[in-house]
């Protein structure tokens, strides 16, 4: 973080070998592979000191961008299995259904407000919406919210 509490992305290739043992340690710390932070600086190859200096200002980008609850709002066709496609691609994408709330279809058409947690997702959040998109019976989807 600056002095101003801002936040940078930084290519991995930049970063200094101390700034990147210390993301590996953490990772073998979270991924439960290692028990202490003593076990996974000896396997990294890093001190302590550094290791604790450099912990609280250094993440994986993946803990901003996954782990999100998006919310959508869609108007669908009303036809059979138009919603279901709908929660086959959030499936197939890795997604998780938090809520979903449909209102009672009118003129041929219903809304549907869908939140998805996005941390297990494989695909980007465009991709995602691509998909969506494409689906037989989507007449218009929206984020209302991240």
């Amino acid at each position: 973080m600056g002095e101003d509490g801002k936040l940078y992305i930084i290519r991995e290739e930049i970063l200094s070998d101390s700034l990147k043992k210390t993301l590996k340690v953490k990772e073998l710390l979270e991924s439960g592979k290692v028990k202490t932070i003593n076990e996974a600086v000896k396997q990294v190859g890093i001190s302590r000191s550094a290791f604790y200096k450099y912990r609280d200002y250094v993440f994986p980008f993946s803990k901003f961008s996954k782990g999100k609850i998006i919310t959508l709002s869609m108007l669908l066709d009303h036809m059979p299995g138009v919603l279901s496609s709908i929660l086959d691609v959030v499936a197939k994408a890795r997604g998780n259904v938090v809520t979903i709330n449909q209102s009672m279809p009118s003129m041929g058409v219903a809304n549907v407000t869908i939140s998805v947690d996005t941390q297990y997702m494989e695909m980007s959040l465009e991709n995602f919406l691509e998909k969506l998109s494409s689906q037989n019976g989507v007449r218009k989807i929206e984020i209302l919210g991240e």
